[in-house]
């Protein structure tokens, strides 16, 4: 490889990263200011913080990451990742579609496994949506 190749292939890296860089920069903002709007919760959940910023840096990592390995196979790796994630984290974070919350002396337990079971099949039909996209590209 010459030296024109290796600075034009270092130049492209750049721009990857910076595009990478910039597109999860507004992201971040966007869920700093979901958090402003929204971070009244933890004081009626207590795990709403924990859970909130794991889901926020997870999002911020794998836009990043699609992003940044556009336009090659590792693009879909990311993606099928990022559903698998999504999924289990929906399960976990909200005990299964049973949430129960103490509010001065009273429990109050809300139970909304059908909606976790959407989100739960929406992230399949991403996965495999993922698989098939990675499939298409390797061929």
């Amino acid at each position: 490889m010459s030296e024109a190749e290796t600075a034009g292939t270092r130049r492209k890296l750049v721009f990857r990263i910076a595009k990478a860089t910039f597109i999860t920069a507004i992201l971040g903002v966007v869920w700093l200011i979901l958090w402003f709007f929204t971070s009244m919760f933890s004081t009626i959940y207590p795990q709403y913080s924990t859970s909130f910023a794991i889901l926020a840096w997870a999002t911020l990592f794998f836009t990043f990451t699609t992003t940044l390995s556009e336009g090659t196979i590792y693009k879909y790796l990311f993606i099928v990742m990022r559903a698998f994630f999504l999924m289990v984290y929906f399960a976990y974070a909200t005990n299964f579609g049973l949430l129960s919350l103490k509010i001065e002396g009273l429990n109050l337990t809300i139970e909304f496994m059908p909606l976790v079971a959407l989100m739960v099949l929406a992230n399949l039909i991403a996965m495999a949506r993922g698989l098939l996209q990675a499939i298409e590209f390797a061929s």
